[in-house]
């Protein structure tokens, strides 16, 4: 089975090319909110250089969010498109789940949390299989009876790095900078076990109104 899978829900942009459980090919950019300059470009690219085209993927993945708006509707628009004029399924995962999937370690007394900062002091996290949104107090709170004993997976270690070091411990801010993006080949590797979704069923998760949406209604209330 080869797939094909996208990430680009936060900064950073990467495809992959997995077949049969292996990673084949992987590109993976963090150089700002580029996204919509080459992730068309970089997805050709990966194909053309296997030789492949759209029609030989047997299933596209990406992640959906929570992360940047213009980076999930970007990865939306390219999959669905190639999902669709291909009539194959789609793989979808939020971005929470794919940080959890990428530290794939079982560590006794350790627990491992992925927190995606969602600005003005509030992070995204995952309880009881929903995604929501919670202050960094919060977050805090829940968490400091696992002092020493938590490791923070997501970009919001580096907004909340000396905060976190200093109220759930050093550990929690040990993780090797890599591991905090989600990326595609995490992605590809999941959705060879997951049943895959049709492309008009394929919907983003943004987490919550855009700044533009949440002034216009403020403007405009009903």
């Amino acid at each position: 089975m080869k797939i094909l899978a996208i990430e680009s829900s936060g900064s950073s942009l990467s495809v992959a090319l997995c077949e049969n459980g292996n990673i084949i090919t992987e590109y993976f950019y963090n150089a700002g909110k580029i996204h919509s300059d080459i992730l068309v470009p970089l997805t050709e690219k990966i194909l053309k250089e296997r030789n492949l085209e759209p029609k030989d993927i047997d299933k596209f993945a990406l992640s959906i969010g929570p992360g940047s708006f213009t980076g999930i509707r970007v990865a939306m628009s390219v999959i669905k498109t190639l999902a669709q004029t291909q009539n194959k399924p789609v793989a979808a995962f939020d971005s929470l789940e794919i940080l959890k999937s990428q530290v794939s370690v079982n560590v006794k007394g350790i627990k491992f949390v992925p927190a995606i900062d969602a600005l003005r002091n509030e992070v995204y996290v995952k309880e009881k299989n929903e995604v929501s949104i919670i202050s960094i107090e919060k977050f805090i709170q829940k968490y400091k009876k696992y002092k020493n004993n938590i490791v923070v997976i997501g970009n919001a270690v580096f907004v909340y790095k000396d905060l976190f070091s200093k109220e759930l411990g050093k550990n929690s801010v040990s993780l090797n900078p890599n591991l905090h993006f989600p990326k595609a080949s995490t992605i590809a590797l999941m959705a060879e076990d997951a049943d895959g979704i049709t492309f008009d069923k394929t919907e983003p998760l943004y987490g919550r109104k855009s700044w533009a949406e949440e002034n216009s209604a403020v403007k405009n209330p009903r």
